[in-house]
């Protein structure tokens, strides 16, 4: 027994030590101790590069444009969750889509790859589009504006379309975080793209005007949860852009 009760003991402080080890790594240096450890245990020297998302069709389009060979009416679609689950082939005929919609990405993260998801492709036209998980008390609308600004200029003074979107609105159970509210932010946003399209005399999509209720939230019937759309709901989106992108690939500017 007393046998037993020693190596108890003596796991015990092992652990003990590795934990305390593990926060004062920690401290100073941030990071994951226990990957500290592996790489100590194994010899490890190098942590995997994770792919950038799409890297091999930019590739392959990169490649199109240098052989000459690239297709017609070529429109990117640039945006977070929702984008990324469009089957936009099947609603956008006589567009060229390419779909560059990354899950979960706010518009800073968008803002840094918009140079190789976008200016390197040389499409005609890009659709930036930004999502309700923008909408938080810790990024203030002036981030979103401005993210949105710099993308359409950067459009612009490489001879690429832009059109603006809405944010499509979030569900009631989305509605406030904390004393935050969602909805009235999110709102905010919208009035002001839509003031900034009239403006600049940008092409808009009014992805919230044609979705939301009348209380400005998006629709049970036509989400999957309080942030995405179901195939119903995709069905209103395409038919709040077909108008606009069938004047672009037309040779207006989608006004």
């Amino acid at each position: 027994m007393q046998h037993i009760f020693k190596i108890i003991l003596a796991g015990s402080i092992l652990l003990n030590v590795l934990a305390i080890w593990g926060f004062f790594h920690y401290v100073r240096f941030g990071g994951s101790p226990l990957g500290e450890l592996k790489r100590r245990l194994t010899g490890e020297t190098h942590q995997p590069v994770r792919g950038l998302p799409y890297a091999d069709e930019n590739a392959q389009i990169l490649a199109e444009l240098e052989e000459g060979r690239s297709k017609p009416n070529r429109v990117v679609f640039f945006g977070a969750s929702i984008t990324a689950r469009w089957d936009l082939e099947r609603d956008f005929t006589g567009v060229t889509c390419i779909n560059r919609g990354v899950g979960n990405q706010l518009a800073p993260a968008m803002l840094a790859r918009f140079k190789r998801d976008v200016l390197d492709l040389k499409p005609d036209a890009v659709v930036i589009k930004f999502c309700s998980i923008n909408v938080r008390p810790t990024l203030p609308n002036s981030v979103l504006r401005d993210a949105m600004t710099m993308m359409v200029g950067l459009a612009r003074s490489a001879g690429i379309k832009p059109i603006v979107c809405t944010i499509i609105p979030a569900g009631k159970p989305e509605a406030h975080i904390g004393d935050f509210s969602v909805v009235n932010t999110l709102g905010e946003f919208n009035e002001w793209v839509r003031g900034f399209a009239a403006e600049n005399e940008l092409p808009l999509i009014d992805y919230a005007g044609a979705i939301a209720d009348d209380s400005g939230f998006l629709p049970r019937e036509y989400s999957t949860d309080p942030v995405h759309v179901n195939e119903r709901g995709y069905e209103i989106l395409a038919a709040a852009a077909k108008p606009v992108l069938g004047r672009i690939v037309a040779g207006d500017d989608g006004r």
